[in-house]
């Protein structure tokens, strides 16, 4: 059973990564959850204002507090 991935939004870019620089780290907002921002790894051309997709596996490591 595969699960729908989550929505999030690129507030900011803050740049490339790995040895070559294939991937961009960039800062993640929910569009579910506002409050709740993380980095995550982007392949690919990336813009600010961007939706990208955000995997469960991510979002089980982001501790919830109400």
């Amino acid at each position: 059973m595969e699960s729908i991935p989550t929505k999030g939004r690129v507030i900011k870019i803050l740049g490339r990564i790995g040895a070559r620089g294939y991937q961009t780290e960039v800062r993640v907002q929910l569009l579910s959850y506002p409050r709740i921002q993380f980095l995550q790894k982007v392949k690919g051309p990336v813009h600010l204002g961007d939706v990208v997709n955000v995997e469960d596996s991510k979002l089980e490591h982001i501790s919830w507090q109400s």
